[in-house]
């Protein structure tokens, strides 16, 4: 399965890198600007193979990839007056300029004059002083300068460098990687949307999900009639009512349901509940945690006796420990809410700002409905105290470490729900082009503003405490993780995370940054509206200032990226 999970990972990000690589060689090659190399991957070479003047190179590091355009000052920087070289005639023309003084050439000399660019229609020739005295020869177009056996690069005339386009040909070549990859992710989701078609409105269960309560009673074809005595005529009706239920807390249902037209007995299903805002919920319980606390226990909290009640047993989880400003770590040593625990009683703490935090009295937990109706009104940063039944321990414990809570402005930046109940039932679905094609275009639009928005709550968070951080970022290891997981999942759930990728990949990519395609994009934004083109020692500068800070980014993210996988 190892194997599998690192195919799908390569492949995954080796098509989102080609994908946006060929975009900016295609439109460089229409613009009929000379590429040197086009390579997947940074680093050591793996592979490599030359296609017509273009070197194809697969590199060890799969962190990026890049598309090696001529420069119109590259030939002028490795050669100069002075210069001891070699060269290579076809008839009677340079097709070789020999840098290496153990290569073999035709003819060797010092060079006293070269042109080899040719910005003002200049002919292309290189002058040498040989033993026989000084001779003139004119150089092929097409060709090679030669630094050792394998490293041959094709000289560059002005006329097929980057430099010598027309503005809107070049901004289109360095903006035509991200473009592709917007391409890349709608055409995923078209093939997405068209593979599961779209949601019928009506009342039909599509599938049931294995392991929800529901699944004891409810198959395939049934028809929802009405759920706590609210009638269900359709699939929007039903979801109303399941936002309306979980609004109210209420999660123990009566079901109402038709089976080939004949009505059914009401059945009794407890929900499934989700707390997004604070990572709790009751699905997937640990079959094994069997123990159940002692009823009408009492406990001594904050000076005051209290009797506890039931409870409410944990599923999975994804609970972040602190006070809202400062994430922490239970010890080693320290009991903490598990899959499988019972949650008995909560003390909110409302954070204001990083310094003023309102304090509530203990709330005792009897079922899901007390829990969402302290814990589901987050409107910002808040954090609990709790105590809980620990299966291991066999006992009350009242934790050391509180759990905080996700703010309304970054779930919402996320798309994500606040709190949601579940009974583990689907629409029936049916093809539809237009509505196939609208889902498909709705997905990346909404893949794309989810970017946006976390990179705003990043920069400007909403909530007074700052919830998103540079260690909140994902890298190539965080990606493999990710990847893993959608393989288990299926097919579509994989294409699914390489649309997301290719968006998040593409936007980032053109962010105005320097070393980046829109960093790239500014200056030549700077060149249109001045008429005056950046100072390119400055530029190269400033480039290579920001990508070593990127790598030094990158290293960050990888180092948190691994710290997460062993938690």
């Amino acid at each position: 399965m190892i194997v599998l999970k690192i195919l799908a990972f390569i492949f995954a990000i080796g098509i989102i890198i080609l994908i946006h690589e060929l975009g900016h060689f295609i439109c460089a090659k229409k613009a009929g600007i000379l590429c040197h190399e086009f390579s997947i991957g940074f680093g050591p070479v793996i592979w490599q193979k030359r296609k017509g003047e273009t070197m194809i190179s697969i590199r060890a590091l799969p962190i990026g990839g890049y598309v090696s355009m001529a420069d119109s000052t590259m030939e002028q920087i490795l050669i100069k007056e002075g210069e001891e070289i070699g060269i290579v005639l076809e008839d009677g023309c340079v097709k070789e300029l020999i840098l290496d003084k153990k290569m073999d050439s035709d003819v060797r000399g010092t060079v006293t004059r070269i042109e080899l660019l040719g910005v003002h229609g200049e002919p292309h020739e290189v002058e040498l002083e040989t033993e026989q005295g000084v001779k003139t020869y004119p150089v092929l177009s097409d060709a090679f300068m030669v630094a050792s056996p394998k490293d041959r690069m094709q000289i560059t005339p002005y006329d097929r460098s980057f430099d010598s386009k027309k503005i809107p040909a070049r901004l289109l070549t360095i903006s035509a990687g991200v473009i592709m990859n917007f391409v890349l992710s709608i055409v995923l989701y078209i093939i997405i949307s068209f593979a599961t078609g779209v949601p019928s409105n009506s009342n039909e269960i599509g599938s049931v999900g294995e392991g929800y309560p529901s699944a004891e009673f409810l198959q395939a074809g049934d028809k929802i009639t009405a759920i706590n005595g609210n009638p269900i005529e359709s699939w929007d009706d039903l979801s109303s009512v399941m936002n309306s239920l979980a609004e109210d807390g209420e999660t123990n249902l009566s079901i109402d349901y038709e089976r080939n037209g004949i009505p059914q007995e009401t059945k009794s299903c407890e929900a499934y509940v989700v707390l997004n805002n604070y990572g709790l919920s009751n699905i997937q319980i640990d079959k094994n945690a069997t123990k159940k606390p002692e009823e009408s226990h009492k406990v001594m909290l904050d000076g005051e006796t209290i009797t506890l009640k039931k409870g409410v047993q944990v599923g999975n989880l994804g609970l972040k420990f602190g006070d809202g400003v400062k994430e922490q770590k239970p010890s080693n040593d320290e009991s903490y809410l598990k899959n499988g625990d019972y949650l008995m009683a909560v003390k909110l703490h409302k954070r204001i700002d990083s310094d003023t935090v309102l304090e509530e009295d203990w709330n005792i937990i009897d079922d899901w409905k007390n829990v969402i109706s302290t814990l589901g009104a987050t409107t910002d940063v808040q954090y609990f105290e709790y105590l809980f039944y620990s299966q291991e321990k066999d006992d009350f414990i009242l934790a050391s470490t509180p759990i905080y809570s996700y703010s309304d402005a970054l779930l919402n930046s996320q798309d994500i729900v606040k709190y949601k109940i579940y009974i583990g039932i689907s629409p029936t679905y049916h093809f539809e082009f237009g509505g196939c094609m609208a889902n498909a275009f709705k997905e990346f639009g909404s893949s794309s503003l989810i970017i946006f928005k976390t990179l705003k709550e990043l920069i400007a968070p909403s909530s007074n405490v700052r919830e998103v951080g540079l260690s909140d970022l994902s890298g190539v290891i965080g990606i493999f993780d990710m990847v893993s997981k959608t393989v288990s999942a299926g097919f579509l759930s994989y294409l699914s995370l390489i649309a997301l990728l290719s968006v998040n990949i593409g936007i980032m990519n053109f962010l105005p940054i320097p070393a980046l395609d829109g960093g790239r994009a500014l200056f030549l934004l700077y060149e249109a509206i001045t008429h005056k083109k950046p100072n390119k020692k400055f530029e190269t500068i400033l480039n290579n200032i920001v990508f070593i800070l990127l790598l030094i980014l990158f290293v960050f993210v990888a180092y948190n990226d691994i710290l997460r996988l062993f938690k």
